[in-house]
Parts: structure tokens; sequence; C-alpha cells
């Protein structure tokens, strides 16, 4: 993965996933801006072949992790956890 945001993800941080006919999904680059049409085709020109498509994402949550190791609450665990 590309990363041309040197700052942390925020609501303005744009994310290109690569999603594979089994439905895995990659995160192939993430701007810090919208990014122009240009420069998604580069990065899906150059990713390897074999996606069968390609998303372009805003976060709508940004969870936080806990960064002693830890263990997050499991009584509250879900896809995400």
């Amino acid at each position: 993965m590309q990363n041309t945001s040197p700052l942390p993800i925020d609501y303005k941080t744009h994310i290109l996933i690569a999603v594979r006919g089994d439905g895995v999904m990659t995160v192939v680059c993430d701007w810090p801006h919208l990014p122009s049409l240009a420069e998604v085709q580069e990065q899906i020109d150059a990713s390897a072949s074999g996606y069968a498509a390609f998303a372009l994402c805003t976060p709508t949550s940004i969870l936080p992790v806990d960064r002693t190791g830890g263990a997050r609450d499991k009584s509250r665990s879900g896809r995400w956890a």
C-alpha cells in the first residue's frame, strides 16, 4: 500500500480499496484530500491484476486502538472487534 498521507486518518481521508472476486478487500492507497480521477486511475493501474472492483471511500467512523496492548472489551465485540 502506498501511503501518500503523512497525517493520521481523519474524515477528509480518501481510501482506495481493491476487491477480489471472493470479496477479500485490500487498501491500495490513501490520500488526505479528495484525489483527482487521474490520481485514482494511476493507483488502479499500478495495482496487481486480479481485482474485480475498486472503491474510493471516506471513513464514516474512526475507531481508536488500545495502544497499551490490552485486550478490547469482548462483551462489546461484533464484526469489527
